[in-house]
This record gives C-alpha cells, sequence and structure tokens, in this order.
C-alpha cells in the first residue's frame, strides 16, 4: 500500500474518525469511480498518460483524474501527466 494525506474540513473529520476503516472505505469509493466511469462509456476508446522520466515508464487510464499526480510504481516519485493519447 502507498500513503496518500487528504485534508479534511471539520465535519468531514468527525464522519471519517467515527468509521471502522475509513482507508478501506476511500479505496472502494475510489474503485467504484473508476469502475461506474468505465461501465457508463465503454464505446469510449479515450486513454490518458503519465510518464515517470527516471524509471523511463508511462502509465495509461481512462480517468485522467485518476492518473493525474500518480505514483510511479517502481520509484514511488510523482509521475508527469502527459494528458490525452491520440
Amino acid at each position: 500500500m502507498r500513503h496518500k494525506t487528504i485534508t479534511l474540513c471539520p465535519t468531514t473529520y468527525e464522519i471519517a474518525r467515527k468509521m471502522d476503516n475509513f482507508s478501506a472505505w476511500i479505496r472502494q469509493e475510489l474503485m467504484k469511480k473508476q469502475a461506474t466511469q468505465f461501465k457508463a462509456k465503454p464505446e469510449i476508446e479515450e486513454k490518458y498518460q503519465a510518464y515517470c522520466n527516471p524509471c523511463d515508464l508511462s502509465y495509461l487510464n481512462i480517468d485522467p483524474d485518476m492518473i493525474k499526480g500518480m505514483p510511479c510504481k517502481e520509484c514511488g516519485k510523482k509521475t508527469f501527466y502527459l494528458g490525452l493519447v491520440e
């Protein structure tokens, strides 16, 4: 697992504090978002790309929000968002 810090307002902090496993819930909601977006637009072939310069690796995803700021799976450094792949 990789760590990601989020900022919560006082209200959302209280909600999260009362949950048994807030991190698991966040992961589940993110996966639902990706699955829902894919099911809603299966005919779209658009892919977005991020690149890790030190590792010379590219990553693709159909959701631009999921790939922006994505850490490299090799070195863990933030990848560079390249945008829509044509």
